[in-house]
């Protein structure tokens, strides 16, 4: 997913916790295969170029952040949005050139994305397109979603004292033997400061476009996408949210990016969960 995994565990020696991790990054592993939008061959790649208003059967893991994602995306308006991947893959192009999309591509990315043109069964864990040319891009939740799955397998071993950590995404177990406390986790908040605080047994995601936008003609475009309008966010802003999970965390982040605001619906959604605004200072 076009991030880099760190494991860290606390385990009775070194070949059992090598032993954990391997599993655990195997796991990562086969998440992205099924995930990633950078790899046509993974499975979220190959089942959207099947054939159009016919059913087709998907992994259960597959089917499972796409029910969660449909969640996200009614809970935040539409703010959270992974099958806009034919608009994000519009932005990529674009970017190499240099400029921004046109109003005509932007329509036709537009067209090729929303869950209105996606249908999700649970039950025989399914799904069916009624639009050409979608993508899914799992950006905004697939480092939170692998990492919580590499932290099961952990605790599958009884190693419950571990953090994994995906492109800055934090799934964090028990804290560890030296520090009771927490885990020491960094926020960095992208406005050029930093924060400590000790964490454990949640997960932690930081969004924002402190490394990653283009500047066209004066304007400031974010790498991350408003999906109701397909264009890159311009007011500046990072975003740091706490969860009971990784998944979770993550996909809140994206969409409290895009909102620049707290959501009361979020909010009732998700409970036990805090999300802290950086702004620009003046």
């Amino acid at each position: 997913m076009g991030s880099r995994c760190r494991i860290v565990l606390f385990a009775p020696n070194e070949a059992a916790a090598a032993n954990a991790a391997d599993e655990a990054f195997d796991e990562v592993a086969r998440i992205e295969q099924i995930l990633t939008d950078y790899n046509p061959d993974s499975e979220a790649m190959q089942v959207m170029r099947l054939p159009l208003g016919e059913w087709h059967p998907i992994s259960t893991t597959l089917s499972e952040i796409l029910l969660i994602s449909k969640m996200v995306n009614l809970q935040s308006d539409g703010a959270f949005d992974p099958t806009i991947g034919a608009i994000t893959h519009l932005w990529r192009h674009t970017v190499k050139e240099n400029r921004i999309p046109t109003e005509e591509e932007l329509n036709l990315a537009r067209g090729a994305s929303g869950f209105e043109n996606l249908e999700i069964d649970q039950e025989s864990s399914s799904i069916r397109a009624s639009t050409k040319g979608m993508i899914l891009d799992f950006g905004g939740i697939g480092k939170g979603f692998a990492a919580d799955r590499a932290f099961e397998v952990l605790s599958q071993h009884s190693y419950r004292s571990a953090m994994i950590d995906i492109g800055g995404d934090l799934v964090l177990g028990d804290p560890p033997p030296e520090r009771k406390t927490g885990w020491k986790v960094e926020v960095q908040t992208g406005m050029g400061s930093t924060e400590f605080i000790s964490l454990s047994n949640c997960g932690v995601a930081t969004s924002g476009d402190i490394e990653r936008h283009i500047t066209f003609e004066g304007v400031r475009y974010s790498h991350i996408l408003d999906p109701r309008t397909g264009i890159g966010l311009t007011e500046q802003c990072a975003v740091a949210v706490i969860a009971e999970d990784g998944t979770t965390a993550d996909a809140l982040a994206s969409s409290y990016s895009v909102l620049g605001t707290e959501n009361e619906a979020l909010s009732m959604a998700f409970p036990n969960s805090t999300v802290r605004f950086f702004m620009p200072q003046d």
